[in-house]
Formats: structure tokens, C-alpha cells, sequence
């Protein structure tokens, strides 16, 4: 390997991991660029279009793309969310280190993207369950989803793309998607979003709404034995 490549943190490994091969990446609100700028120069895609909101992570976008003299393969542009040009010449589009409200967001706002060419590569750092929600019900298929650890903090990565007949969904897929149960960090992140739930059955509880009190306590009572590797 490139002797000039630095190393990625877990969360954009996994996502470094979804970018397919001899492709061209859209990287939003990339910050620094690390992720494209390793791409670029591990050789595993040909360009890169990274862009952000705010000028100033461009700016240093832009110092670390002059840094490893890339130029050539490294685009970067202020931008809000997903333009149809240029993130439309890309094949993976990666957007990470938001809120799943915010990548829900950028999504909605860019129907274009509803076609099988685009992979979605999604790190939410949080509300993963609206983030997926919203993918299962705008017909994209979760391919995959990778559960890693970084700074002491459990994230998910999730690969998904656009399916017109996409396989069917409910709510408890929301909260699992495609995690399973296989490994300590999938079966912490499922844990935590029952003890979420819990919590959530306790509040409507105390408001005396027993119909959703119901609802969210059986929600959170599946995940937990889910959790621990049961059958649902």
C-alpha cells in the first residue's frame, strides 16, 4: 500500500469499506476530505467530489487535497446537501458524522438519487432508526450495515440503494435494519435502542396512554431479546 497513506478512525473505515472499486465518490459535509483523499490515494476510486455547507472545512478541504497533491482527482466545493451537479457523476455517495434527521434532510431534497446506479454509504451519529425509516419507506434496500466502535461510542454504517420493488419492512426493522445479531457492537447498539424505547413506554405511561405504553414496551421487549441473540 501507498506508504503516504494515513489511517482512517473506525467510522470512515467502514464507510471506506462500502465504496465500491474504480468508481467516483460524492463525499457530503466532508469536513477534511480524509475520506477522499484516502480513496484517492489507496487507488481504490478515480475521482472525488467533496463538499460542505461552510467555507472553512473547504478551505481545509482544499489544503489537505494541495497537501497530497491531488488535484487532479479531488474536487471540492461549498455546497448545501446533494446539487444534481456535479454529485450526480458520482456512483457511491457517502455522507457522514450528521444526525439521521440531517441526512434524512439531504436525501429528501435530492429525489434524483432514487435510481439503482447510486449507492448510499450513511454514517448517522444518531437517530439511525429515522435515518432507515426513511430509506425503507422511500424504497431504498438496506444492503448492509456495519456496527463499529470508535472513542469509547458504538456507530453504524449503512449501505443502501435504490430498489423500486425493495423487500418488505416494519417497524422493527427501523430500529435493527440490517445490524443482526452476530457481534458484541450490533448487540450493544439493538440493547440501547430498547432500553430508548423503554424509556420512551415509561413516559406514555405516565401520561396514562396505555395503547402506547403497550405498543413501545412490546417494541422494546423484542429488541432486547433480539439483543441477546433470540428469535422474533
Amino acid at each position: 500500500m501507498n506508504e503516504k497513506i494515513f489511517s482512517l478512525g473506525a467510522r470512515l473505515e467502514a464507510c471506506a469499506d462500502f465504496v465500491r472499486e474504480g468508481g467516483v465518490i460524492a463525499d457530503i459535509g466532508t469536513d477534511h476530505a480524509y475520506l477522499p483523499i484516502w480513496l484517492a490515494l489507496s487507488g481504490k476510486i478515480t475521482c472525488a467530489y467533496v463538499s460542505d455547507i461552510n467555507d472553512e472545512p473547504i478551505k481545509s478541504a482544499a489544503a489537505n487535497i494541495k497537501k497530497y497533491n491531488l488535484y487532479d482527482k479531488v474536487i471540492a466545493f461549498t455546497a448545501n446537501g446533494l446539487t444534481e451537479n456535479p454529485h450526480s457523476m458520482a456512483n457511491d455517495i457517502v455522507i457522514a458524522g450528521m444526525g439521521g434527521d440531517n441526512i434524512v434532510a439531504i436525501l429528501d431534497k435530492a429525489q434524483w438519487i432514487k435510481s439503482p446506479r447510486y449507492r448510499l454509504i450513511l454514517q448517522p451519529m444518531s437517530r439511525a432508526e429515522r435515518l432507515r425509516e426513511y430509506l425503507y419507506s422511500n424504497s431504498f434496500e438496506i444492503l448492509a450495515e456495519k456496527p463499529v466502535c470508535e472513542a469509547n461510542r458504538i456507530y453504524t454504517v449503512i449501505c443502501a440503494q435504490y430498489n423500486p420493488n425493495p423487500p418488505h419492512f416494519n417497524e422493527f426493522d427501523f430500529y435493527v435494519g440490517q445490524l443482526g445479531n452476530k457481534n458484541e457492537y450490533s448487540m450493544r447498539l439493538i440493547e440501547k435502542q430498547a432500553g430508548i424505547l423503554k424509556a420512551v413506554a415509561d413516559g406514555m405511561s405516565a401520561k396514562g396512554d396505555c395503547e402506547k405504553e403497550k405498543h413501545f414496551r412490546e417494541l422494546s421487549e423484542k429488541l432486547y431479546l433480539y439483543s441477546r441473540g433470540g428469535e422474533v
